[in-house]
């Protein structure tokens, strides 16, 4: 059991990543960042709109062995140990600046060197530990190998178990409630800033904190592709709306977007919002397991493009086409969006049933953009809507 009371089966997780470090003949893993401790040791640390990367507090990793005689170690802050002896089931809770001589660094470096790891293959999450990190871990144990563990943590989080699909399911309907008030706060006149402050005071209210910083754009700011936040500018008459909000509860989040017009769109904005409307009906019932991520993406493209926009941005109106995993926050759950996908690792993955996904059609004109995003969980007959609140609002 964690801080929020949900049970989770640690070990079985714990077994689950010990083989699929097999498979890449990894002796051990850091662990630093926050959403990947939290999967592993039910320890919470939520880090709202900053990347999930090195911060004060995920510095020090949980170091995890794949010889089962050797049991996991959490390292940290002396000021944080008590709070971690209490989020996780992991024995060995260790500070490593209880000698205000010896750094994280050489914590790490001893505790390999304990543990006869001092020449192993270590694993190292690429994405997320920094450069001064790593060239000071590889100073201390030059007879060391590292290697890239970042997919290992994706593999084994990219389907959910019941519980997690559960949480998101919460998850959603908190969201939904947020966006209903962002939707009814906009107004003619209302600054953006008190729209995305009504979404999050809903979120509040459902027991769930934001995700990232909700935003909220209007106007030609909507064409303003991921401008996160809110402005003090006023919505005028007649003017796009657009919020992208995501909200955590019990450490899993959704993302849900919904574009609409504050009095009346123009019949371009109709005819936009209507071909996206239908393909997303052909992006849902075309999804299912058995499927690459890849197949989906030049799918929902094909869609887009028959009805009139193409990929290319150097003209406009083109479209724009977005999957990623939902799942554990900050930010998106493996895999990752087709156009930050690293290698075919992403693209190439095989769809399964618990899978949980954002599914997220736009189309971007030069002074504005209409966006929809749903959050689906996948089932042996197909793509499971999990948001419910009404597209069709241009």
């Amino acid at each position: 059991m964690n801080i929020f009371g949900t049970k989770f089966d640690y070990r079985a997780r714990l077994e689950k990543i010990r083989n699929l470090m097999g498979k890449w003949e990894i002796d051990c893993v850091l662990v630093h960042k926050s959403s990947n401790q939290y999967y592993i040791s039910g320890m919470y640390q939520h880090l709202p709109w900053y990347p999930d990367c090195h911060t004060y507090v995920t510095e020090a990793p949980i170091i995890l062995f794949r010889d089962t005689s050797i049991d996991p170690v959490f390292l940290c802050h002396f000021g944080t140990i008590n709070a971690i002896k209490e989020g996780t089931w992991i024995e060995d809770v260790r500070t490593y600046d209880q000698e205000r001589n010896r750094s994280v660094y050489e914590a790490i470096a001893d505790i390999l060197t304990d543990n006869g790891q001092k020449s192993a293959r270590i694993g190292v999450e690429e994405d997320t530990l920094t450069i001064s990190t790593f060239e000071k871990l590889e100073n201390l144990l030059p007879d060391a190998e590292f290697v890239h563990a970042s997919e290992v943590f994706n593999f084994a989080r990219i389907v959910k178990e019941p519980e997690e699909i559960e949480l998101l399911k919460k998850s959603v309907v908190i969201g939904e409630a947020a966006m209903k008030a962002a939707i009814e706060a906009a107004q003619v006149g209302v600054p953006e800033s008190e729209v995305q402050r009504a979404a999050e005071i809903e979120m509040r209210k459902g027991g769930a904190v934001r995700e990232v910083e909700t935003m909220c754009q209007s106007g030609v700011r909507t064409s303003n592709f991921r401008a996160f936040g809110a402005e003090w500018k006023k919505i005028e008459r007649n003017e796009l709306v657009m919020v992208d909000l995501g909200c955590v509860y019990k450490g899993y989040g959704c993302d849900i977007t919904r574009t609409w017009a504050v009095g009346e769109a123009t019949p371009e904005q109709k005819k936009i919002a209507g071909d996206l409307y239908k393909a997303h009906e052909e992006i849902l019932k075309f999804i299912k397991p058995g499927l690459r991520y890849r197949e989906v993406i030049d799918f929902a493209r094909k869609i887009l493009t028959d009805a009139g926009y193409e990929t290319s941005r150097t003209s406009f109106p083109y479209q724009h086409f977005v999957m990623h995993g939902i799942g554990l926050g900050p930010f998106h759950d493996p895999p990752r969006p087709f156009h930050r996908a690293p290698n075919k690792q992403d693209t190439d993955v095989i769809l399964e049933s618990g899978m949980t996904l954002s599914i997220q059609p736009s189309v971007r004109h030069e002074t504005y953009t209409i966006r929809f995003e749903d959050d689906i969980v996948l089932t042996p007959q197909g793509a499971e809507l999990m948001t419910t609140l009404p597209k069709e609002m241009i």
